[in-house]
């Protein structure tokens, strides 16, 4: 597949990826892992790694054939459900050592699980969650990005030609900009600076209606908007996914109520789910319809109590490269940035700073949801309108049309 790429096109994806994303340090350890689809890019970022210094590159490969073996054909539910001990060992590793990580999106196959069992799928879709939210806890630099591999672009456009599938990832990731990272840098400063107004305007809540949509979100009073741009607790700027086009938010899950229609389809632990909606009361879901996948949806949302709250808002306006497109990716990764999302699960809680509760039970008790899932769904579209619920409860338009409004 590298060469229906040009190989210095997948090198200055690489770097960017890497510089941007992960902003591997020199010294430090790089830990990549993606689909066996997605050796050929895996195998560059591991040579890009060393290029920008860093003292060592592991590669680790998941093969969704061996994972479905195992959730279809071992013989105990525990067992269905594990992990690699040794991929727990190496994160514990990384977590001591500071490494930086990185990981590939990109399935080649739809409904992958479908036929599995959703209560194990979950199981294992929660394990490697618990993996993946310890090395954030610990603060490592991480991102995530996009392979563009034969199944996915057949999935998307109905040929396995990669052409398409490059074209549109090169557009999305700014790839088109003679120096792709200062194109992002500039998006980044955008975004932020949509972020500081949403900050004064001190909502109290969102609310988006539509068709089917009438939901409202409280917000944490304690959390801040913000894009995806962070910083390590010693100092290393990164950005956790490429491309990026959200602001979002942590809700403080006890006051979500209403009703609110998914806009796209989206893969949950391997099944696709289509015309998904749900009904909150009392800031948990409390009813599940969907044209297909349902019982995945319900499964998930059963693996533990926060499984059933919100723990993110985000919003994303009309000039977001992948919304322009008008595509349906079947990757979260692209399409949540394409609308306005929320994600029921663990709270996006760096949005909180210094304001965060030293504990589980002390976040759970301030409205932070903790889970060991985090599941976003696209809700937004031009004809979704969100507003702003002002502390005297006044209701004042933020996106309308997918255009900001303030």
């Amino acid at each position: 597949m590298e060469g229906s790429i040009g190989r210095s096109e997948l090198e200055t994806y690489a770097d960017v990826i890497l510089h941007l994303g992960a902003n591997v340090q020199p010294g430090q350890t790089v830990l990549i892992t993606g689909l066996v689809e997605h050796a050929y890019l895996l195998r560059i970022l591991a040579e890009r790694s060393y290029a920008l210094g860093a003292s060592a590159a592991y590669v680790y490969y998941r093969d969704k054939h061996v994972v479905r073996s195992q959730l279809t054909l071992a013989t105990a539910d525990s067992s269905a459900g594990r992990i690699d001990p040794w991929m727990e060992a190496t994160t514990d590793t990384a977590i001591a050592e500071r490494w930086a990580t990185v990981d590939t999106t990109g399935d080649s196959r739809d409904d992958e699980f479908e036929g599995v069992s959703p209560d194990r799928s979950s199981a294992w879709q929660a394990n490697w969650c618990d993996r993946s939210f310890r090395t954030i806890d610990a603060g490592l630099s991480w991102t995530v990005a996009a392979c563009p591999v034969p199944g996915w672009a057949q999935r998307v456009y109905g040929d396995p030609d990669l052409a398409p599938l490059w074209k549109d990832l090169r557009y999305v990731m700014r790839l088109d900009e003679a120096d792709a990272v200062a194109a992002w840098q500039a998006r980044l400063d955008e975004l932020s600076a949509q972020a500081a107004r949403l900050n004064e305007a001190a909502f109290t809540a969102v609310r988006f209606r539509g068709e089917d949509t009438d939901l409202l979100v409280t917000l944490h009073p304690d959390s801040l908007w913000q894009p995806a741009r962070y910083v390590t607790p010693w100092g290393i700027p990164y950005v956790p996914n490429l491309p990026t086009e959200e602001i979002y938010t942590t809700p403080d899950y006890r006051g979500v109520q209403g009703t609110v229609a998914t806009t796209k389809p989206v893969l949950i632990n391997g099944v696709r789910v289509e015309g998904l909606v749900l009904r909150f009361e009392a800031g948990r879901i409390v009813d599940v319809r969907a044209r297909t996948g349902a019982d995945a949806v319900r499964a998930q949302i059963a693996v533990d109590d926060g499984a059933r709250r919100l723990g993110e808002v985000s919003l994303v306006d009309a000039s977001s490269r992948i919304g322009r497109l008008n595509r349906i990716f079947k990757d979260t990764l692209l399409d949540e940035n394409a609308a306005c999302h929320i994600a029921w699960g663990l709270s996006c809680y760096e949005t909180l700073g210094e304001h965060l509760p030293a504990t589980n039970d002390e976040r759970n008790a301030r409205g932070v949801n903790m889970s060991r899932i985090h599941q976003d769904v696209m809700i937004g579209g031009p004809g979704v309108a969100v507003l702003g619920v002002t502390k005297e409860g006044v209701e004042v338009p933020v996106l309308v049309g997918e255009r900001w409004q303030i």
